[in-house]
């Protein structure tokens, strides 16, 4: 990507606006692996998620109408395949235990050391809800984004949001996640 061309729109009343798609990645390149680091919560797949999501946007780059757009149409492409991601991986959780394939493996060392133990409780109860309760959690309380912009990123209603927020945060309180605490 590094020597992409600046694309000018086609479109009447957005002609003379341009995409530099290489400025947008560079620009948003953290913010996405931190978004799906937060989601994912696995360092590898969250790389993994941020080099899909960013193939994808470079393939669907001509369908920005706005360039001014791009950080939340980046992030909206990384929600969405954070969200296949997350569904897989729960079938496959549940296709391991009901052919009892055994556990799931072991964290590595780095990641048995690298947060809290709360921290990493709460990380485990994050994981076992839903996966647009999780994102709606994640996007909300650890990437601080407001019912808008996350109803924008997970393309819902905000009603929808709102009522994927409550239920997360009613789950993450009787797992003792929270300990009383509300983000």
């Amino acid at each position: 990507m590094k020597d992409t061309a600046v694309i000018q729109e086609t479109s009447g009343e957005e002609r003379g606006l341009a995409l530099d798609f290489d400025a947008l990645v560079l620009g948003e390149q953290a913010a996405l692996l931190r978004l799906a680091r937060r989601l994912v919560w696995e360092g590898e797949e969250a790389r993994d998620l941020v080099q899909s999501a960013l193939a994808d946007a470079y393939e669907k780059r001509l369908t920005l109408r706005d360039p001014r757009a791009g950080p939340a149409w980046l992030r909206r492409i990384l929600v969405s395949r954070a969200m296949g991601h997350l569904r897989r991986r729960r079938l496959w959780h549940v296709l391991r235990e009901v052919l009892d394939l055994g556990p799931a493996p072991l964290p590595s060392p780095e990641e048995s050391f690298s947060g809290a133990e709360r921290w990493l409780a709460f990380g485990r109860a994050l994981r076992t809800l839903p996966a647009q309760q999780a994102t709606a959690f994640s996007l909300r309380y650890l990437e601080g984004l407001d019912l808008d912009a996350i109803a924008d990123a997970m393309n819902i209603t905000r009603g929808t949001v709102r009522i994927h927020l409550y239920r997360a945060l009613q789950k993450l309180k009787a797992a003792d996640a929270l300990r009383g605490d509300t983000p």
